[in-house]
């Protein structure tokens, strides 16, 4: 069941450049505490990433995005702290219904409010990485900011690669010297490797292969199902 997880969420997150956490969490949580579950599918992004990016490059549109892919960096020690101190069910709460939000409105085409402002791109920064080091749940926000500003999905994947891959070295780092990367943890990260590289393998190849309609409701998909599940095991735990 986790290898499973694990394919399907490298195919999201090497598709349409997100949602590998929320595909993920439903499945690992019923197989591992919260705390080793958000770390090891941090891990496994870095993974993905890296792997996206090496493919994708030559599409980051640097100029445009460095707000919002510096942004991402400072709240990395507060999203582990609280990984570390706190019980994540509010926080699973208010963002899983933020999200649910955001992908109804984007499904009928509502404009994302000022996601095209001056500021948009470090808030959200701000807002995913802290979201997805504590709960690995926020990327979706990212996807969203990043559909909303019309970039071609190659550009989307790309820089969306680059953002997670640099939040989540540093993310996984600070996970080691806190010890929420424990040898069990990085033995499981291990274990679910090889079903990790099938996944982003196939996904390079389907992404070559959609058009961008098709991109934008397979995204929207993982937003909008992704977030009712969060949100539903979380009400139903009250």
């Amino acid at each position: 069941m986790g290898l499973a997880a694990v394919l399907l969420g490298a195919l999201a997150l090497g598709t349409v450049g997100f949602g590998m956490g929320l595909v993920m969490a439903p499945v690992m949580l019923l197989l591992v505490p919260p705390q080793p579950a958000v770390v090891i599918i941090n891990f496994l992004v870095v993974v993905v990433t890296a792997l996206t990016l090496a493919q994708t490059w030559r599409h980051l549109r640097l100029r445009a995005t460095w707000p919002f892919v510096i942004a991402g960096m400072p709240p990395v020690p507060i999203g582990v702290l609280l990984l570390d101190a706190a019980s994540p069910t509010l926080l699973r709460l208010v963002i899983g219904a933020l999200i649910l939000t955001l992908g109804v409105m984007s499904l009928f085409r509502l404009r994302l409010p000022g996601a095209r402002g001056r500021w948009a791109g470090p808030a959200v920064g701000f807002l995913t990485t802290l979201s997805t080091t504590t709960l690995s749940i926020g990327g979706l926000l990212a996807g969203l900011y990043a559909m909303e500003q019309d970039w071609p999905p190659p550009a989307i994947r790309a820089t969306l690669a680059l953002y997670f891959l640099l939040a989540g070295l540093l993310g996984c780092a600070l996970y080691a010297v806190v010890g929420l990367a424990g040898r069990e943890t990085i033995y499981n990260v291990g274990i679910l490797l090889p079903a990790l590289f099938v996944g982003a393998a196939a996904a390079g190849l389907l992404a070559r292969r959609m058009s961008r309609q098709v991109f934008r409701y397979v995204a929207l998909l993982i937003i909008i199902g992704g977030s009712a599940v969060v949100l539903g095991r979380e009400l139903l735990r009250l």
